[in-house]
């Protein structure tokens, strides 16, 4: 990995229009280059696979794709010990680039797809770990005041490039073919990688060499846990993840506890993350004694992340944060599809599309809000509005749904769409908050897996619970999940500044 030359500090927001212009450039375009792998991965692959008629062993292999995002906070530290976020950064949308242009070379045989499952796989670690060094970059790059100020462009960059990724690809590719498809997908990210290379400030100094960083991918304590995250890859691809991992026990307790099986191994990972934090908060103090003669990155990674202060109330709030919005959109589509009997179009149109512009319309004013007078002052406003507009779906339920004209739905969809905006613009400004200077990309990692655990809840048990109580309740239950956040925020750390260096 090319090394970029010592830094004195920061890049600092600048104030007049052609210093925002820079700014505002470079986030669209490396929040561009995260989510254009990430459809490529998650919804091309899928689409791939079922229209060149995959074998149901290929088929079973897309399970795996997303698990690097899950386990991402594994290798995070690496980031944060080696080189330069924005070294990283360029260097893995060159491999991402190389890996994409590689598929276009297979075939629809059964083992051009075998291919094509590893090259996803690769392309996942590739991409997750691209993921880490922008949001590590974007945290070293700019101050608290400019992070507020672009999570706007951050949501638009990513979603534009989702949308470009998988339906201008699959456009692309049903017109010409899917090998010209990856070329010119492998032709953006090789631009991308140009652009950032040559473009992107210098923020932060050199780290440790690379050439160091071998050495240690060699060592038996990371060789063990690259066998653990094959193990976890094999029990992804079942159906029964207590089953398989467990065997007869984990048969029995699925007999005892069904909604078991119904826990990804997404879910499953969150879920242990959060339970080992939590061992090691209690114990702390003991572990922090031990690492003080340890020259462990990942070590001080994750202990720096634990010391900070009430760092359990800041979990407990990442966690819940989501969980109201989560619940509601299990059970939205459904809601819509089936009770009011939407359409497939008017559905696609009033979600996908302005409710997509209504999301990031709103999080680009919610972030320079918060930029312009603090997270503070608009936390309330905007988690209100965020949680409130859930009973909005609530009134409609009440009445006849089916009934229900188009405008009301137009007015219901983009309400909570705006409300989702800014609530998405708090809870990126808070979560980066929770981020230390010493270890920015590490404890990003971190609380994006432990946020997952809230979706994890509102996914096993949404659907028995809108069966048991009938959509009404539901939808106003979905206001109730909201309120463990709420009553957290007058305790929560972050809200004025991030915490100090580690």
């Amino acid at each position: 990995m090319s090394a970029d030359p010592p830094i004195p500090a920061p890049v600092s927001p600048g104030g007049d229009d052609e210093g925002w212009g820079r700014e505002a450039g470079w986030v669209s375009s490396t929040y561009f280059a995260e989510g254009l792998p990430y459809a490529l991965v998650n919804n091309v692959a899928d689409a791939m696979f079922t229209v060149m008629g995959a074998s149901l062993g290929a088929i079973g292999l897309t399970a795996l794709f997303h698990l690097p995002w899950n386990l991402k906070f594994l290798w995070g530290p690496l980031l944060d010990a080696y080189e330069t976020k924005r070294a990283w950064l360029w260097i893995c949308e060159v491999v991402l680039g190389v890996l994409v242009l590689m598929l276009a070379f297979t075939s629809g045989s059964d083992t051009g797809l075998a291919i094509a499952s590893v090259l996803f796989f690769v392309i996942a670690v590739a991409s997750a770990t691209h993921d880490i060094a922008v949001d590590g970059y974007y945290l070293e790059a700019l101050d608290d005041a400019g992070q507020s100020r672009y999570v706007g462009l951050r949501v638009a960059g990513h979603r534009v490039a989702t949308l470009l990724g998988f339906g201008g690809f699959l456009m692309l590719a049903g017109v010409t073919s899917w090998a010209l498809a990856w070329v010119v997908a492998s032709l953006f990210l090789f631009g991308l990688a140009v652009g950032h290379a040559r473009f992107l400030p210098h923020a932060e100094p050199r780290k440790k060499p690379v050439s160091s960083l071998g050495r240690m991918l060699l060592s038996r304590r990371v060789l063990s846990g690259f066998g653990v995250v094959v193990a976890l890859a094999v029990l992804e691809r079942r159906t029964s993840v207590m089953g398989s991992a467990l065997g007869a026990v984990g048969d029995s307790l699925a007999a005892v506890a069904p909604w078991t099986t119904k826990i990804s191994v997404s879910g499953w990972i969150g879920i242990a993350l959060l339970l080992a934090l939590m061992t090691v908060l209690a114990m702390l103090p003991r572990i922090r004694r031990r690492i003080e003669r340890s020259e462990s990155d990942f070590a001080r990674a994750y202990v720096t992340f634990l010391e900070q202060p009430d760092i359990g109330k800041a979990l407990a709030f990442v966690i819940t944060f989501r969980l109201g919005e989560s619940f509601l959109l299990k059970m939205r589509t459904p809601f819509l599809l089936k009770e009011v009997q939407m359409s497939a179009s008017e559905f696609g149109l009033l979600t996908a599309t302005i409710g997509v512009a209504a999301t990031i319309v709103a999080s680009v004013i919610g972030g320079l809000l918060i930029a312009k007078h603090g997270l503070r002052r608009w936390i309330w406003p905007f988690v209100l509005g965020q949680n409130l507009l859930n009973l909005l779906y609530m009134g409609v339920a009440l009445g006849e749904p089916s009934e229900t004209s188009m405008g009301v739905l137009a007015f219901v969809i983009v309400a909570e769409n705006l409300g989702s905006g800014l609530g998405t613009a708090v809870f990126m400004v808070y979560i980066m908050r929770c981020a230390a200077p010493s270890h920015r990309a590490s404890h990003m990692a971190i609380v994006t897996a432990v946020m997952s655990v809230g979706f994890t809840l509102a996914g096993v048990s949404s659907g028995f619970l809108a069966e048991a109580i009938g959509f009404a309740p539901y939808f106003g239950f979905t206001f109730l999940a909201t309120l463990p956040s709420m009553l957290l925020i007058p305790f929560i750390p972050h809200l004025d500044r991030r915490p100090d260096a580690a």
